[in-house]
């Protein structure tokens, strides 16, 4: 499919064929690993991706109720968004000087523009393809890279649970109801006869009201409602400087290192991230009934100085990471299991 392009490649940078056909394979492999970690890529020449969150939904569907998991979706849009980042991919995960990162960006830039215009079919191994379909040419995400972007949510699916119709229950009078009634309605007539009798043989008396005494309160005894002191949260440091605590409040960021379905292991793979003096904690979190578990790390005011300080964590440690905002307010202890 990229025959024609590796080609022009080749040709525009000396290269023997194989040699481009790496160059380019590894190029589509440093988009992946770059959206991974940032959510977000622009590159000359074809535009920019971007990873976009559906939260889970639940919809009517007339005799049932569907419940959709949470989504990451990839997306893309001809606008550079943010600039070039073909230089810094090729430097930093290419290992290309600076010089050869310059000429390659140069080059993908003029070959992108000019197979996008054409509307040829273009594949980025690992990525997705850009391709005419039904008479529109767009880009198709690679099924792969779906399923990275929603590794934390592979073992979510779809539930449909069918709705029942109320029964309606006819309410019937209990056959002992009326006879009871007109024993009561007799029993009151009764009492009413009898009442009126009494008062024309025996007049009311007079006696004198009772007075009425004030009892005065004595409000010195009520309890006053003392202000409390407002609950106050510290990270207690543990040996080595690593936080033994980490309050996250709703809005803050977060970097999520890897998630796991068992607890036990989340804590086995969390001592040797504390060891090495990471401040790594287990965030809990339910979807769906489902309970699973977060190794994280860091407490951040917004999405940029999170991705900042991923860009600078090791490479083997932020492989599969992402960035989480906090949906609920939570304390996160570190003593657990430790």
């Amino acid at each position: 499919m990229n025959g024609e392009l590796t080609e022009e490649l080749a040709g525009l940078l000396d290269l023997e064929r194989q040699e481009a056909v790496s160059l380019f394979n590894g190029f589509c492999g440093a988009m992946v690993a770059e959206l991974l970690a940032f959510r977000k890529l622009s590159v000359k020449g074809l535009g920019s991706f971007y990873v976009t969150h559906v939260p889970a939904s639940k919809k009517n569907a007339g005799s049932a109720m569907v419940f959709a998991p949470p989504v990451n979706k990839l997306r893309f849009e001809s606008a550079i968004s943010s600039g070039d980042e073909t230089v810094s991919l090729a430097v930093s995960r290419l290992s290309m000087s600076p010089a050869e990162a310059a000429r390659l960006a140069k080059t993908l830039a003029k070959l992108f523009s000019a197979a996008l215009q054409q509307e040829k079919e273009v594949t980025l191994n690992g990525l997705g393809r850009f391709a005419l379909e039904d008479g529109t040419y767009s880009f198709f995400p690679d099924r792969t890279m779906e399923e990275l972007l929603n590794r934390e949510y592979q073992d979510l699916k779809e539930v449909v649970l069918p709705q029942r119709e109320p029964v309606k229950r006819e309410r019937r009078v209990p056959g002992y109801l009326l006879p009871l009634s007109v024993l009561v309605l007799v029993g009151i007539l009764f009492a009413v006869l009898y009442a009126s009798f009494s008062v024309s043989i025996f007049p009311p008396s007079t006696v004198e009201p009772s007075k009425s005494v004030a009892t005065p309160v004595d409000r010195s005894s009520d309890p006053v409602a003392l202000p409390q002191p407002a609950a106050t949260v510290h990270q207690t440091k543990l040996s080595g400087g690593v936080a033994d605590s980490l309050v996250l409040v709703q809005g803050d960021y977060a970097i999520v290192l890897a998630t796991f379905e068992s607890e036990k292991r989340a804590l086995k793979e969390l001592l040797p991230l504390r060891s090495a003096g990471i401040n790594a904690f287990v965030w809990p979190a339910f979807m769906d009934e489902v309970k699973y578990f977060r190794l994280m790390t860091g407490k951040f005011p917004n999405r940029e100085a999170a991705a900042e300080r991923l860009k600078g964590m090791q490479k083997k440690i932020v492989s599969s990471a992402y960035i989480q905002q906090v949906k609920k307010g939570v304390v996160l202890y570190g003593k657990k299991g430790l």
